[in-house]
């Protein structure tokens, strides 16, 4: 029987790029698909921190297993560690009220449930669904992260990042332009729920300085392997950011993984150089940009996030250098063997139930 609670959380894990911290990137039928960190090079180190992501299978020794579906639920709602929460309703964001724990253990980035909250109970509900009934269990025991007890209440923290994230905001830094007034507001919700500022600067915050403006200072870069990979200015300044490129460029960008500088204003009907206007020599992004788990989406809501970043954000001048190593990631050595080639674009189920 087709569980379609259990079916929409696989395509928003899908979707959202949980794979890409939590093991097997986009494909489901990857080995240790969101089993967690197999590997030191798995791990964040963000100050004084060291975050391992953890294994979400149903494994019940190594996995989340032992949690109810409402207990992950208030992991992505709250933001609350599951295993230090109990299993009840919570009604409140405040701490001490409406169940809400009077001395939280919040789950540390870079998980951004910060950005999830955002979300509808029925797509929170859904992903615990798939987490729970829709994958097969995976032993694999993640060491505990290390650092300070408490992330949010750390000195680094405050000072580099902020304290516990507001719950709400503001939309000091948007404005309306083109597009429908329903396809950019689709497009705003996408961006913070897919957490584009937690690589383009502003986190999940739009009234935030700097919201998706690029990388501004050098520890914002991301080192993979050979390469210095530095998020790019996603506002429509013409001359630093997207302003210049149409909106198909940028669901080109979304769908195919092209760069959009590097490619013609034209529908593309094929994932096949070559084919379909799809460029014969094609440039694709590089990680941590997610467009392998992106380009499942759907056309609408690719349109609608391309609708926002024309028409949603005000223009944020900041020119980010150019990232740097080999010319094309997809096909370096190093990308080969560590990641694999090209992302595939249909995926099988070896690991679901």
């Amino acid at each position: 029987m087709v569980d379609n609670q259990v079916l929409r959380g696989r395509a928003i894990v899908i979707s959202n790029a949980c794979g890409d911290c939590h093991g097997g990137g986009g494909n489901p039928a990857a080995t240790g698909w969101v089993a967690g960190m197999m590997s030191p090079q798995q791990e964040f180190k963000i100050g004084p921190f060291k975050t391992r992501p953890r294994n979400l299978t149903p494994d019940s020794a190594t996995g989340i297993g032992k949690y109810s579906e409402r207990q992950i639920f208030n992991s992505l709602r709250y933001g609350l560690r599951p295993g230090e929460t109990p299993d009840v309703d919570i009604t409140s964001n405040v701490p001490g009220q409406g169940n809400h724990p009077a001395n939280p253990k919040y789950l540390a980035v870079p998980m951004p449930w910060e950005a999830w909250r955002h979300m509808p109970d029925e797509d929170l509900l859904a992903i615990a669904a798939y987490l729970k009934r829709g994958l097969k269990p995976v032993s694999n025991k993640v060491a505990d992260s290390e650092g300070p007890p408490d992330f949010w209440a750390s000195e680094y923290t405050v000072e580099k990042i902020g304290p516990y994230p507001a719950a709400t905001f503001p939309t000091t830094h948007e404005i309306s332009g083109g597009g429908s007034a329903e396809q950019v507001r689709r497009g705003r919700y996408l961006a913070i729920t897919k957490d584009c500022g937690g690589c383009h600067a502003g986190g999940s915050n739009p009234a935030a300085k700097g919201w998706l403006a690029g990388m501004t200072k050098p520890d914002q870069e991301f080192q993979i392997g050979p390469f210095k990979t530095r998020p790019r200015n996603l506002t429509p300044d013409n001359t630093t950011g997207m302003g210049r490129f149409t909106e198909r460029q940028i669901f080109n960008s979304l769908r195919y993984g092209l760069r959009p500088g590097e490619t013609p204003d034209v529908e593309i009907t094929s994932t096949v150089p070559g084919e379909g206007n799809h460029p014969a020599n094609p440039k694709y992004l590089a990680v941590p940009m997610p467009w392998p788990t992106w380009r499942n989406m759907s056309d609408e809501d690719l349109w609608a996030i391309a609708a926002y970043l024309k028409y949603g954000v005000k223009p944020v001048s900041n020119r980010v250098p150019d990232s740097e190593g080999p010319p094309d990631f997809w096909a370096s050595e190093y990308t080969v063997a560590k990641i694999g080639t090209y992302p595939a674009a249909p995926y099988p189920t070896a690991n679901e139930r």
